[in-house]
């Protein structure tokens, strides 16, 4: 009988503990996935890509590769200071610039479906971003 209490409690607990196991899994948080810009100020970009790993970002700005540490809780999100190369693309930097100081005032993010959305204090719509 002893035997079949401890194999009873050792399985409830492992039943127990699944569950904090699979939230344990998603560390990453609601952003974890590698996005495409599709939108910078109320324009159409492409070429701009966001990378996120817990408390990590990275990606690319259309030319130059940046990254830098990212915090999120709740809807609230604060990204950078970031670092980046410093190579020359003809054409690319304006935008470029554009981004990365974007990424570094966005302050709130929704996740819906497949398209991510940074927001800036106020409230409007920095960048929008698709898996």
């Amino acid at each position: 009988m002893r035997y079949m209490t401890a194999v009873f409690i050792g399985a409830l607990g492992l039943a127990l503990s699944g569950p904090v196991c699979a939230g344990d899994d998603d560390d990453d948080g609601p952003l974890a996935a590698s996005w495409v810009a599709t939108e910078l100020n109320g324009h159409p970009v492409d070429g701009l890509t966001f990378d996120y790993t817990t408390e990590k970002v990275s990606g690319t700005g259309g030319c130059n590769r940046f990254s830098g540490p990212i915090s999120i809780e709740d809807d609230a999100i604060q990204i950078g200071p970031l670092a980046a190369t410093k190579m020359a693309c003809e054409g690319k930097s304006d935008i470029e610039t554009q981004y990365f100081t974007t990424l570094e005032a966005a302050r709130s993010f929704a996740v819906e479906g497949d398209i991510l959305t940074l927001k800036a204090e106020d409230g409007h719509v920095l960048v929008k971003f698709k898996k």
